[in-house]
């Protein structure tokens, strides 16, 4: 067996809750029909903030999942990541009696953990004194990946990264080179975020929220709109797989990791850092530019991110830049910050399997400065070979993954 076969590494299963669809089958759907799932936010009052669309997880019935005793203590977060790993684990068929629990890990990537239940709690606090400590349980931003660690049995490391916008796809990657390095037989590895008051208002102060849909590589794009979910991949090594009878749904091949250092906000105009992480991703793959055929872009729908990513795609591709479908799928299941990445890696898992390209949706005129093939509004025919999801971060977090079809 050569190298090459010993470090390689299958998705054997994954799971995903959004705006979209609280499973794999409805958002693979979702993205097929090209569906718009931004709405005003219903969670709390933001009627008076420019940004009040959302893109929100609907029909999620907490007591279908959990016991009442648990709901009373989980944060929407952790809800939000079981349920998605629950059936990451599912599709992959892996019960109790499939993994060492010694060899097996999590990395979850977030930017808010629980949130929302903390600042319930502190309010409540405020307002009369007393403070229920079992409404921080989810706070840290490890919590949701131990509470499934629980349930699981993993007895190898849980651990969360939180990079921004990067941050699921950095714990892809580091979750791949743990396998690779031969510390773990599989990862349960992924992203999960929620809508939350902070969240919403801290954004609008920056200004760079759409008052209505979000419109990537556009000529009129007015902002990102905020959205929640989870993803989560089940990654293990071809070894492992075989061994139990497991088929790939798709092959980790690559990441890269960089930073602008430049701004903490905003994205360098130059377009080197991005650059910086695509091309670390394709040396982490030994693959050419030309080996890409789909590219998931980052594709937030603000002035800069789109110019810039686009820049930096065909500063690293050239003239092949131009020949392939590069959409943003955040047209229709929102910015989900720390999920943002596992999301957008389920999408194009989708788009192998039902052979399409995700469409960019909402779009009107493509702005001169992106100027790529953005799969306006409607899916296209046809099959994604290898992949490419870009995801570039607040700080200069920038993080490229590398997904090829089984």
């Amino acid at each position: 067996m050569t190298d090459h076969q010993m470090a390689e590494i299958w998705i054997t299963g994954a799971g995903v809750i959004s705006a979209l669809g609280n499973d794999f089958d409805t958002f693979a759907a979702g993205l097929r029909r090209g569906e718009d799932q931004a709405r005003p936010i219903t969670a709390f009052d933001a009627s008076g903030v420019k940004g009040h669309m959302g893109y929100e997880v609907r029909d999620l019935r907490p007591s279908e999942h959990f016991s009442s005793q648990a709901i009373r203590r989980m944060d929407r977060a952790s809800m939000l990541l079981l349920v998605a790993a629950r059936e990451a684990m599912g599709r992959a068929g892996l019960g109790p009696k499939d993994y060492a629990p010694e060899r097996a890990m999590i990395a979850m990537g977030n930017t808010l953990g629980g949130m929302i239940n903390a600042t319930e709690y502190l309010a409540h606090l405020k307002a009369t004194g007393h403070g229920y400590a079992s409404q921080l349980i989810d706070y840290p931003l490890y919590g949701a990946g131990a509470r499934f660690a629980a349930e699981y049995k993993i007895w190898g490391a849980n651990l969360a990264f939180s990079v921004a916008c990067s941050s699921s796809n950095v714990a892809i990657g580091t979750a791949a080179d743990a396998i690779r390095l031969g510390e773990a037989d599989l990862a349960v590895a992924g992203g999960f975020d929620t809508i939350a008051k902070i969240t919403v208002a801290g954004f609008n102060t920056l200004r760079n929220v759409s008052p209505e849909r979000c419109r990537p590589f556009d000529k009129n794009r007015q902002g990102l709109v905020l959205g929640e979910g989870a993803g989560v991949l089940i990654l293990e090594s071809a070894i492992h797989a075989r061994a139990r009878g497991a088929t790939p749904m798709a092959k980790f091949l690559g990441y890269g990791m960089s930073s602008d250092a430049y701004h903490m906000t905003a994205p360098d105009v130059t377009g080197r850092g991005p650059a910086r992480a695509i091309e670390a991703a394709l040396r982490n793959a030994k693959l050419e530019p030309t080996a890409i055929d789909y590219i998931n872009a980052h594709g937030t729908g603000t002035t800069h991110n789109d110019a810039v990513e686009s820049k930096a795609i065909r500063r690293v591709l050239g003239e092949h830049a131009h020949k392939i479908p590069v959409s943003s799928t955040k047209s229709m299941h929102g910015h989900t910050l720390g999920a943002a990445g596992a999301i957008e890696a389920v999408a194009i898992l989708a788009g192998m399997r039902h052979g399409f390209f995700p469409p960019t949706v909402n779009h009107q005129e493509t702005d001169p400065e992106c100027g790529l093939d953005c799969v306006p509004n409607v899916a296209r025919p046809g099959q994604i070979h290898v992949a490419l999801s870009n995801n570039f971060g607040f700080g200069g977090n920038n993080c490229s993954i590398l997904l090829g079809a089984p």
